[in-house]
């Protein structure tokens, strides 16, 4: 069972590594853009909607936040990566 386990999680970290490698050739592709960019983005797109700052400030936030812990997002047809 322990073997089992240490499998599991050797392959896991080598999917992880792996993807972050792959997210990293990607992000020199044309329509990718920075995380911070992006929440920049949405903030805009929130102030155009008729949202206060703060509120419009704090969508970006929440955006760039989860950008960059998983490494990507997506604000309309634009990839933000990390």
């Amino acid at each position: 069972m322990r073997q089992a386990f240490n499998i599991a999680v050797v392959l896991l970290l080598g999917y992880l590594m792996a993807d972050r490698a792959l997210m990293r050739a990607q992000a020199g592709e044309v329509g990718t853009i920075t995380c911070h960019q992006g929440a920049a983005l949405v903030k805009g797109d929130a102030l155009k909607k008729g949202f206060g700052d703060v509120a419009a400030s704090s969508q970006g936030e929440n955006f760039l936040s989860n950008c960059l812990v998983t490494g990507r997002g997506e604000v309309g047809s634009l990839i933000a990566r990390e």
